[in-house]
């Protein structure tokens, strides 16, 4: 009987494919070129070109260097167009070895030198690092811009004194520009660990199938010195030791700073949002004519629903899955397998353009909302002083009395105030052991808001002073 013929594998690639993700359409930035596929194609061209330059100027008698440059100059999508790799890749099922076959072709006889002593990790994993160490410049801009967006509102609302809030309840009186110096300064944390990232976990490696340089060796070859001078070129940091890839860690790191950089940008979406909830309204955000809040209900087209908050927040919980799938992927069977490839051709574009896109949001959110001040003041006076409580308790202690009965007392005024609508300040002293204490003018002192602010304005000062428009590099003391 005779058998039938095996079913050829269909494997369909395409240069130009349909978008599925809506990162790079729907949520798109600057970033998103460095990770086209067009971009991705000429790194490797250009990782191609550094390897054959390289050998040429230290063993021209290994690569001639009239062949070295004829490869160079083929090294581009404007010769070696994406839609053939795309194509032979179709044929071959392996992205280098279709890179390779039409880099060659276009190379003619020189072609033979195209690939000279590397694997596909070398070339994959070092344009992987161009793309990564150009994302993270562009990235640590775009932060940059939303910490100055946060530090200049805590510069223009620092005089503007609040009420804070903890659990969701009020607390005690703040400087309103206090949350927004704190936020700065936690989006500057963030920066200088991608800035460390930079320097230390974007990596490249040019040494062979398990990282032995067995062809260099094989071939009278330094391995090494051909690897720093191609990663040179490229400005890529050389990993000391790689297997046939540089450490996975590297890029469990870079994304997982990436996800703590846009959960600090979900916390500042969550607290704006909060401030302009209708209740509270001590932030606004003017509505374009052509907004819509919402197709159903048209007054919320007057103040608007927090669309560019709620988007933030969501962004911060899809990166976050990311640098899960990233942590999840140091682990390989053997010295490589492929079980990393398609995690990072997603996490990898998808978590650098959604954190510049955040950033973005959150520096232009910033730019566009402004206090209320008659609600500010409004619910500052909501406890009729009564917020006040702590510093009469602990006023009350240090003119001997015991903590417990100054709580207590403390805390029935302020109930007192609540329910009656009386003056916190009026009902202490009414009070005849508060009033033997404390003199009604310090009473009044104490009930001051201002009173209450401790040094918020300070640090506020602090931290714009120290951060606002901090260049590259700038480190917390």
């Amino acid at each position: 009987m005779t058998k039938a013929p095996a079913k050829k594998l269909d494997v369909s690639y395409s240069s130009e494919p349909e978008q599925i993700s809506p990162v790079g359409t729907r949520y798109t930035t600057r970033i998103s070129k460095v990770f086209s596929d067009d971009s991705y194609i000429q790194a490797l061209l250009d990782v191609e070109a550094a390897n054959a330059q390289a050998l040429s100027e230290l063993y021209p008698q290994k690569v001639p260097r009239s062949s070295a440059a004829m490869i160079r100059r083929i090294a581009s999508v404007k010769a070696v167009r994406p839609r053939e790799v795309r194509n032979a890749e179709r044929r071959t099922h392996h992205e280098m070895a279709a890179l390779i076959s039409v880099m060659a072709a276009k190379a003619g006889k020189d072609g033979r030198y195209v690939h000279f002593g590397m694997t596909s990790a070398d070339a994959v994993e070092t344009a992987k690092a161009m793309q990564i160490s150009e994302a993270l410049s562009m990235l640590i801009e775009s932060a940059a811009a939303a910490r100055d967006a946060a530090l200049r509102r805590a510069k223009d609302w620092r005089d503007i004194t609040c009420i804070s809030r903890t659990h969701g309840q009020h607390a005690i009186p703040t400087s309103f520009g206090f949350p927004f110096a704190f936020f700065g300064y936690c989006i500057q944390r963030s920066i200088e660990r991608l800035e460390y990232d930079l320097s230390r976990h974007v990596e490249g490696k040019l040494s062979g199938a398990i990282g032995t340089y067995d062809v260099h060796s094989s071939e009278g070859i330094d391995g090494r010195r051909v690897e720093r001078a191609v990663l040179s070129k490229l400005k890529v940091k050389s990993a000391e030791i790689s297997l046939q890839t540089p450490p996975r860690e590297g890029i469990a790191y870079i994304i997982s700073d990436v996800a703590v950089l846009c959960g600090r940008l979900a916390s500042v979406a969550s607290y704006i949002k909060t401030l302009k909830r209708t209740e509270i309204s001590e932030l606004e955000e003017p509505q374009d004519e052509d907004t819509v809040g919402s197709s159903a209900m048209p007054h919320k087209s007057i103040r608007g629903n927090p669309f560019i908050e709620e988007r933030c927040i969501s962004i911060g919980r899809v990166v976050r899955s990311h640098a899960s799938t990233a942590l999840e992927s140091i682990s390989m069977e053997d010295l490589r397998d492929l079980s990393a490839s398609l995690s990072d051709r997603i996490a990898l574009p998808e978590s650098f353009v959604l954190a510049d896109y955040s950033c973005d949001l959150i520096a232009n959110l910033m730019e566009r909302v402004r206090p209320v001040r008659q609600s500010i003041d409004r619910n500052l006076g909501h406890f009729g002083g009564a917020i006040a409580s702590q510093l009469v308790m602990s006023k009350l202690v240090e003119k001997g009395m015991q903590r417990s009965e100054a709580r207590a007392i403390a805390e029935k005024h302020a109930r007192q105030a609540l329910s009656s609508g009386k003056a916190y300040a009026s009902l202490l002293r009414a009070d005849s052991k508060v009033s033997a204490m404390l003199s009604a003018e310090e009473i009044e002192s104490l009930c001051n808001p201002e009173s209450g602010i401790g040094t918020a304005r300070e640090s506020v000062d602090f931290i714009a002073k120290k951060y606002l428009n901090a260049r590259r590099g700038t480190q917390s003391q």
